[in-house]
């Protein structure tokens, strides 16, 4: 999907990681006295757990209700009549889902416990090799869940979260070779405190602090459709997406793009679009999926965070620890997601011609 990883190397100190402009932080603006929005007794260890009613994102901008208010940009409309005129493969898919390709596999890990297995993860790219902040979180010997392998596609991402430090850290382009090592192409990191706290107060924006896993340098894993949340028919946060093609540049809070296309009613990576609040969805002959989905994006919003040159995919949380628990992927072809709510090989019914788009770098701060 990404054919070009635009690292930045921006200035950073722990002490002040929520006032660089460039990297990882900022404070809730609507909230900023908020300590925390996650019940102190949870505890994450799948990244099922991460997503849901202990949603480990919640109070950031991925669960800004975008409903309630929203400011249009003045060619809103005409970005929305060009969505599925950006789709250019031959198959007619205009709109679908990942599965177990181009998605993130995040693996939760401890480095406080004794058992935690680690690994070498050895950067392929000069800048992941040089930049010192870089190596020191995402490179060398690293926690990391056992055999662990990143999602299946050309991306092969992955996200290793480590509730003892905070540690988030990103992958692109990672090849497994065997228990004990990994390479990878790019890489990103934020520091959340221990247990994975406080993305609200200490990273509004969710943000990466240095480098990138998907072209927008977010914490675009979290913006996954999560895995509970298809069974408790309901998304709680706002949802990335892989878009077809893009406007060149890219829009707050990206801190990257690739986009391609000089169209001035092209969306730009990391803009924000909603569908438009008056529309009663349930009115709609939507697949249950595509009404779940869209009830999300008119709530919550979504964004472009990569792309692929061939069509809009939401982005799901990968399978990884279902395979691994129950010996079973929900999201298969046949699988309980299709028992469940019917066969969706495809979601070209997402009426992307009622979105509604929020102006270029809507929200930045002015400092």
């Amino acid at each position: 999907m990404r054919k070009i990883l635009v690292l930045a190397a921006a200035a950073f100190a722990l002490v002040a990681c929520g006032k660089d402009p460039n990297g990882g932080g900022g404070t809730n603006p609507v909230d900023p006295d908020n300590s925390d929005y996650i019940d102190p007794n949870v505890v994450y260890k799948t990244s099922g757990d991460l997503f849901g009613k202990n949603y480990v994102a919640k109070g950031t901008v991925f669960t800004r209700r975008v409903d309630k208010e929203m400011p249009l940009a003045p060619n809103s409309a005409a970005i929305a009549a060009k969505m599925k005129s950006l789709v250019t493969n031959p198959y007619g898919v205009i709109t679908t889902i990942t599965r177990q390709h181009y998605n993130y596999t995040i693996i939760i890990v401890d480095s406080n416990d004794k058992n935690q297995h680690y690994a070498e993860f050895i950067p392929e790219g000069r800048y992941e090799r040089e930049e010192p902040d870089i190596y020191k979180y995402t490179g060398g010997r690293q926690p990391i869940v056992h055999d662990a392998k990143p999602a299946a596609g050309n991306d092969a991402h992955m996200a290793v979260y480590d509730v003892a430090t905070g540690v988030m850290r990103q992958y692109f382009g990672v090849t497994y070779v065997n228990s004990g090592e990994y390479r990878f192409k790019g890489s990103g990191y934020f520091i959340a405190k221990p247990g994975l706290r406080g993305l609200a107060k200490d990273n509004y924006w969710m943000r990466l602090t240095k480098g990138g896993s998907s072209v927008v340098g977010m914490l675009n894993p979290l913006s996954q459709i999560g895995i509970e949340e298809v069974r408790a028919g309901e998304i709680n946060h706002a949802l990335s997406f892989t878009i077809a093609h893009a406007r060149k540049g890219f829009s707050w809070p990206a801190k990257a793009g690739d986009g391609d296309l000089d169209e001035a009613d092209a969306p730009m990576e990391g803009q924000w679009c909603r569908i438009d609040p008056t529309v009663d969805l349930d009115k709609l002959n939507l697949h249950p999926i595509t009404r779940m989905i869209a009830k999300a994006v008119q709530k919550y919003g979504a964004y472009a965070a990569d792309k692929n040159a061939f069509c809009h995919t939401f982005t799901t949380e990968h399978g990884i620890y279902e395979l691994a628990i129950h010996g079973l992927d929900p999201w298969e072809h046949d699988g309980e997601f299709e028992k469940k709510y019917g066969k969706f090989p495809d979601l070209n019914d997402f009426p992307w011609e009622l979105t509604q788009w929020a102006p270029v770098d809507w929200g930045k701060p002015t400092e």
